[in-house]
């Protein structure tokens, strides 16, 4: 299964840690009040690629919260370096307007298995799907850069204190910690329980 061989290499870089974020009923302090909801995802995940259509609820509920919202894709493989993908989507959070398109079109891609493993390949999809970035100029400076790298790892050191398990799975962030929600496995329904949960904030 996808998820499973996608979820088994990168576990390979986490460790099973799991940070509570002292979010219980009535026991909130300052410090355990959400800042931020968190979607860590793959790119080559059915379940993940399936949320998708979710996301602009999710989104509204998270604003409407007074929350931040971060999407968190994860690579498939284990050479940070080498996730091309993952690094454009985080140098794309730079451009305005952009991030979202970047998603779509990679979690499309993904869909469709169309082969995204070499930078080259990475910004001819980004230049076919949102040509109204330069890309290959845009590259140099962001995408084959430390930045980009930087936000992935700090992707993966988030993961690994979240304790993540599966994908698509949705994170509480608070000045205290990150912790995990307890959501149903079907990707309606967790989409639905999110927004529910941040209803309640």
């Amino acid at each position: 299964m996808p998820a499973l061989r996608i979820i088994t290499a990168f576990r390979r870089t986490l460790t099973a840690m799991v940070i509570t974020a002292g979010l219980s009923a009535g026991a909130a302090t300052a410090n355990d009040q959400p800042i931020a909801l968190v979607e860590f995802a793959s790119f080559d995940c059915q379940f993940c690629q399936q949320m998708g259509q979710h996301h602009h609820s999710i989104e509204a509920a998270v604003d409407s919260a007074g929350l931040d919202y971060r999407y968190v894709p994860l690579p498939s493989h284990t050479r940070l370096a080498e996730a091309w993908r993952e690094r454009a989507y985080y140098a794309s959070r730079t451009i305005p307007g952009i991030a979202d398109e970047a998603r779509r079109a990679f979690l499309a891609a993904g869909a469709t298995n169309v082969p995204l493993n070499e930078l080259d390949a990475v910004l001819a999809h980004l230049e076919l799907h949102l040509p109204q970035v330069r890309w290959n100029d845009f590259a140099e400076d962001h995408i084959d850069a430390p930045g980009s790298l930087e936000a992935l790892e700090r992707g993966v050191e988030l993961a690994r204190r979240a304790g993540l398990r599966s994908f698509p799975s949705f994170a509480v962030v608070s000045r205290s910690g990150v912790e995990l929600l307890s959501l149903p496995a079907d990707v309606d329904a967790k989409a639905q329980a999110v927004i529910d949960y941040l209803e309640t904030l």
